[in-house]
């Protein structure tokens, strides 16, 4: 394998790719100095640069340069690198952690077998690479739960690989024949691990950089879909996945959409700011009461709709009317005074009106209608045949409760059209 692969080529190959890897990470470090993740990498680009070259050069550097120091550099380069991963999962860096593998290698270097076996030698250094990659895979990994983005599982089966690879260094060493057998010599099996081995360097440095663009690109999009004062969903983002949702489900789902009763007085009465914060005293209610498959977003200005699936109307107007009496039994803190929050919900199911998001949101609008006709602070339910327009046109409305209807639907469409 030796006419087709050469060791000391792949270890060029291996050095320049990772100096051109701390010459690209350190140059955005320098446009982002704060960023503890892009320091990191930088410096164990470097250090592992640096370690390759010097172990490169081992048939004219002394014993303690080629093997103790750069080996060790090595070991160095790839904990930094785990704590890079761990630093892009949220957590602070420890660098003992970072240079155990290091100080290990250098108490190893102290023995007497360390000196005469280079299957021992080999095995060390393969077991203290392979724990690190693996402990790096590892915690991409576990973040897949917390942020899922879509190369997590790439970016830690490239990093579990390299442990792989490491771990057939040791097997090797142990088991086959010793990876340099003479000056100049190499086993056939070692020499096929480097060049795996500086694939996947390159491979990982690259994945890394992909999961914290697509974090970037996670991180707007949320914020797009997000309502700024509240941090729930905003309407287009409610709208496109309750519609997506919608069409998926075959059972019955059902739709809550709250008013803040008198929210216009409260604006008038305190101030825009004090308007504020019950809106987000409000949402932080409603969203400590979902359920994780339930669908809670800002609509409109003190509107909000949550669709709830597999549940029918009763079920649905029971979930209301606890929700109901929990508004009303908060108190907003306003300068100190406590300033009284009550809200309307009309309630809508798919069995009573057509399974798309627009005649739902429709049924669901006449139910609250009713609430806000009806005086209010109350819960009514969607029934089939109703409408807007025909209740507005009922002789038997009475006029004050429909001025206020007819109030609450203008309201409610300037709100949605912001």
């Amino acid at each position: 394998m030796n006419h087709f692969l050469h060791l000391p080529t792949i270890m060029v190959i291996h050095a320049c790719s990772t100096l051109i890897s701390a010459l690209l990470i350190g140059n955005l470090w320098r446009q982002r100095r704060h960023s503890v993740l892009l320091g990191i990498l930088t410096f164990a680009a470097a250090i592992g640069f640096l370690g390759t070259v010097v172990h490169a050069m081992r048939p004219i550097l002394p014993f303690w340069m080629s093997a103790g120091m750069a080996l060790g550099a090595g070991a160095l380069a790839l904990g930094l690198f785990w704590q890079a991963i761990a630093v892009f999962e949220g957590k602070r860096p420890n660098y003992l952690h970072a240079s155990a593998g290091t100080l290990i290698w250098f108490v190893l270097y102290l023995t007497p077998i360390f000196h005469s076996s280079i299957m021992f030698r080999t095995a060390a250094i393969a077991l203290i690479m392979g724990t690190y990659s693996v402990l790096g895979g590892r915690e991409i990994w576990l973040g897949m739960r917390r942020e899922p983005l879509p190369s997590r599982k790439l970016a830690a089966g490239v990093h579990c690989a390299r442990g792989a690879v490491w771990y057939s260094v040791l097997v090797g060493s142990l088991l086959l024949e010793p990876a340099y057998k003479a000056p100049g010599e190499y086993a056939d099996w070692f020499v096929l691990a480097s060049l795996l081995q500086t694939l996947l360097v390159m491979l990982s440095i690259i994945t890394l950089l992909i999961l914290a663009l697509e974090r970037d690109e996670r991180a707007s999009r949320l914020v797009a879909e997000r309502d700024p004062l509240t941090n729930l969903r905003n309407r287009r983002s409610f709208v496109e996945h309750a519609e997506a949702r919608l069409k998926r489900e075959t059972t019955p789902s059902a739709l809550l959409l709250f008013d803040i009763d008198h929210f216009k007085q409260i604006n008038d009465t305190h101030g825009h700011a004090a308007g504020d914060t019950v809106l987000t005293e409000f949402a932080a209610m409603l969203e400590g009461r979902m359920q994780a498959d339930w669908l809670l977003a800002r609509i409109g200005g003190e509107e909000f709709a949550c669709l709830i699936p597999n549940a029918g109307a009763a079920d649905a107007a029971d979930i209301a009317e606890a929700m109901r009496r929990a508004v009303e039994r908060l108190q907003a803190t306003i300068d100190g005074r406590s300033v009284s929050v009550t809200v309307s919900i009309g309630v809508a199911a798919t069995d009573d009106a057509a399974p798309s998001l627009d005649p739902l949101l429709a049924a669901a609008d006449v139910a609250l209608y009713l609430a806000k006709a009806e005086g209010r602070n109350a819960v009514r339910i969607y029934q089939p045949g109703q409408s807007l327009r025909g209740l507005l046109a009922n002789d038997h409305t009475p006029p004050s409760a429909a001025n206020q209807a007819r109030a609450y639907v203008r309201a409610s469409r300037a709100n949605r059209r912001r």
